[in-house]
């Protein structure tokens, strides 16, 4: 039962620790005026009277701070909070906890109330940049500020996935406007960090907008934009016109008509285009049109430049672009995509190297066909979004194995706009084989963003797979590379090939050919949204920034003949124990020995696990090939978020008993067999040492090159080695330090150490002598 109280005007100091039912009446206000407001314990209930045009409410003053509202004891009615910074209002209804954080930047009091209603009540209007708003929820905030902050939470009743196409980029603030009468599109962005705590996902986060006119906006609510989309501004009618030196009557803006009466170079948005003469783009620059372009006139385009059209529809311009490669050797193999509208295969024979006088620089061209009997066929005609490789031919200047340079591929015709529609297929008898890898690529003459592709196809693994070949092709075969794999991207982060190898980000480069596992057989799209004006240096030679920082860590096992692989593990709010699209990535790789984790059976490169828990283990693989004896390593790098702190990384050797901190230095190790995967393990805690359960727990020994290696994280103390007939044939006694190198001209067989730490733990490992 609900104890009804009324307040005229009364003042809450210091402490105030609410274990009952509160209940303010319309026109009256309880007033908090200093110290916290605390929410008791369920079932008490704080609420107000609670409508639009008369309220109570519960009044904080500057300074007050409001703590443990939940689901189970929120303000159900108005709160007022007389302060410019920001205030995180605890509201709710309906059993749903649903705060509000807002930043007037006045002195001025601003009431807020949370309605588990649908906003159409309000309104169902909206404005074109908006697809839909909640049909559950709305936000009731009444100030002054006319440049408020103001953070919308969601939760998974919220289902903002409805609303958005499942993209939580398209999330924004939607405001009524009572001008209008309509719904407008507020500028936003998603909260990383949200104010709820944790990672913003699609289930639970909040997103803000900046710079909120309060006069003009009362009411707020959850909205999806249009796929991402910038909109289609009207025109001006104001056309402006360059002459070759100058505009007139002054510069354009993405609303105004261009004419291009005279050469002009540099970046340029308009609304519409008219080219009487040419535009030319240097790298990074860019060319947007909100609608057509006409006229003979064309654009030159170095490599990086970029051209984004808005309209689906509208005419696109001609262009004239060189494509520049980075450094490559004779037979490496180039991964392409389609910038043109027109089948350009014929200007392939265009190719030439930097500084070259001879063209054909490429011998081979292949397309990839996935399904049951897919493989690389034969190349005779460009499809527009479907990629295609060619292979460096042995000419001037690539006629030895390590001679590198660039190769330039100059192409014209019509610049590709609107939706590009390609169809995909896996292969049912092999889902995770190269049969179920589609080859497609960017179809535009600009950058494409991957999230956004990937998030939009959903018939798609959601991971990208760059080809990078880490040495020369030993023969004429796609397969003939001693270390080659792919460089890959999702939304949890990236892999590379060597330490100096490009750096995916997921900013597709014009031009770019890519892989992606196909879930099932039918049709994907690439659309103008998917465009984007910068990130056209990737045409996979890049060194750009990373995806934003998150709980994870890589590894990587290398060797002294050119080894490189590399996983990354990763602790994700929105990520399961099982196989997530866009978050894990299968191993799909070529190389002659490889580093892997495991969902179920399913070898992973990236494992993004969910919120991290200290006692997690993660299963390691490792293969190698044929010719790859000898001693690995794997070592960490690239540590966020927790794991810059106070978590541990330690590799867990089951064969011997090792724990060993991976932060201290690589674990160094040998196999015999072509793969172990039951052997090494991620853990975070480590046994006592002192209940004996790990006595052997932290040193391991190799021979390299005729010396004995041995590393430690405790300081060692003695080192034993026998043969295996147990005869004792080294001594190393009174050490100091964690390291010892020592010459062992021993014959090649197979020895044991036994290695005595300053702790009085005994490790045990076995050594294999090559010479």
């Amino acid at each position: 039962m609900l104890m009804l109280v009324f307040f005229a005007y009364i003042n809450a100091n210091a402490q105030v620790q609410n274990n009952g039912s509160i209940y303010v009446a319309s026109g009256v206000s309880m007033y908090v005026a200093a110290g916290s407001y605390n929410f008791g314990n369920a079932p008490a209930a704080t609420a107000t009277f609670k409508n639009t045009t008369a309220y109570g409410k519960l009044l904080f003053e500057s300074g007050v701070t409001a703590n443990g509202a939940s689901d189970s004891h929120y303000i159900n009615g108005y709160a007022s909070y007389n302060g410019s910074d920001p205030f995180l209002y605890p509201l709710g209804d309906g059993g749903f906890y649903a705060p509000v954080k807002i930043a007037s930047g006045t002195a001025t009091a601003t009431d807020a109330a949370y309605y588990l209603a649908n906003p159409a009540a309000v309104s169902a209007v909206l404005e074109t940049t908006l697809t839909s708003i909640s049909a559950t929820e709305y936000w009731d905030i009444k100030g002054t500020a006319s440049s408020a902050t103001v953070s919308l939470t969601w939760r998974e009743s919220s289902d903002v996935a409805s609303i958005t196409g499942n993209d939580i980029n398209n999330v924004v603030v939607a405001g009524f406007n009572s001008a209008t009468a309509r719904w407008e599109e507020l500028t936003s962005v998603v909260d990383f960090v949200s104010v709820l705590g944790g990672y913003s996902s699609i289930t639970k986060g909040s997103v803000t907008a900046t710079g909120v006119n309060l006069a003009t906006y009362r009411y707020f609510t959850l909205a999806g934009k249009v796929d991402g989309c910038a909109p289609l501004i009207a025109s001006s009618g104001n056309i402006k016109t360059w002459d070759g030196t100058s505009w007139s009557p002054s510069p354009p803006t993405l609303s105004d008509p261009v004419v291009i009466d005279g050469p002009y170079s540099g970046n340029l948005s308009c609304n519409s285009l008219v080219l009487n003469a040419d535009i030319s783009l240097a790298n990074g620059q860019y060319l947007e049109i909100v609608y057509g372009c006409t006229g003979s006139g064309k654009v030159n385009m170095e490599s990086e430049a970029s051209i984004v059209q808005r309209s689906t529809t509208s005419t696109a311009p001609a262009i004239a672009m060189v494509k520049t490669t980075g450094l490559k050797r004779k037979l490496d193999y180039i991964y392409w995509g389609t910038p043109i509208a027109e089948n350009f295969f014929s200007q392939l024979d265009n190719a030439i190297a930097e500084g070259q006088s001879t063209a054909g620089a490429f011998d081979q061209k292949y397309k990839y066909v996935t399904g049951a009997g897919g493989g690389w066929q034969s190349l005779t005609a460009i499809t527009n979004g479907k990629g295609f490789i060619t292979r460096v031919k042995q000419q001037a200047p690539f006629t030895d194995a390590t001679t590198q340079a660039r190769i330039n591929l100059p192409l014209t015709g019509t610049a590709n706009n609107g939706n590009v529609t390609v169809t995909v297929a896996n292969n049912p008898a092999s889902p995770n084989g190269g049969s179920s890898y589609e080859l497609l690529a960017n179809p535009y003459p600009s950058a494409l963003d991957a999230a956004r592709f990937l998030r939009a196809n959903d018939l798609l693994d959601g991971t990208l797979y760059f080809w990078t070949a880490a040495t020369a092709s030993t023969g004429s075969g796609a397969g003939q590379y001693t270390q080659a794999d792919y460089a890959l991207w999702n939304l949890a982060g990236n892999v590379v090939t060597s330490p100096s190898s490009q750096l995916p980000t997921g900013k597709i480069a014009s031009g770019q050919g890519f892989r992606v596992k196909a879930l099932g057989t039918g049709s994907v799209s690439y659309t103008n949204c998917m465009r984007i004006t910068n990130g056209n240096d990737n045409f996979f030679r890049m060194a750009a920034q990373d995806v934003q920082e998150r709980d994870r860590f890589k590894l990587t096992m290398t060797a002294d003949n050119g080894v490189f692989s590399q996983i990354q593990i990763g602790y994700f709010q929105e990520a399961t124990m099982g196989y997530d699209r866009l978050y894990d990535a299968g191993r799909n790789s070529v190389s002659t020995s490889q580093l892997y984790s495991f969902i179920d059976t399913q070898k992973i490169a990236i494992n993004t696990r969910p919120s991290f828990v200290v006692t997690d283990t993660v299963p390691l693989g490792v293969s190698k090939g044929s010719g790859d004896e000898g001693q690995f390593s794997i070592s960490i790098s690239n540590r966020e978020g927790i794991f810059t702190q106070d978590v541990t990384v330690y590799l867990y050797d089951s064969e011997y008993g090792i724990y060993w901190d991976l932060a201290v230095s690589p674990y160094t190790f040998a196999i015999e067999a072509a793969s172990q995967n039951d052997r090494f393990y991620v853990v975070y805690q480590m046994p006592d040492l002192n209940n004996g359960e790990v006595s052997q727990a932290t040193a391991t020994a190799y021979i390299k090159n005729g010396q004995l290696n041995v590393n430690s994280n405790r300081f060692l103390e003695r080192v034993e080695v026998y043969d295996l007939a147990g005869r004792l044939i080294e001594v190393y006694d009174k050490l100091s330090g964690t390291q010892l190198t020592k010459p062992f001209n021993h014959e090649e067989a197979v020895y044991m150490a036994k290695i005595k730490l300053s702790n009085g733990a005994i490790a045990d490992a076995k050594l294999i002598n090559i010479k």
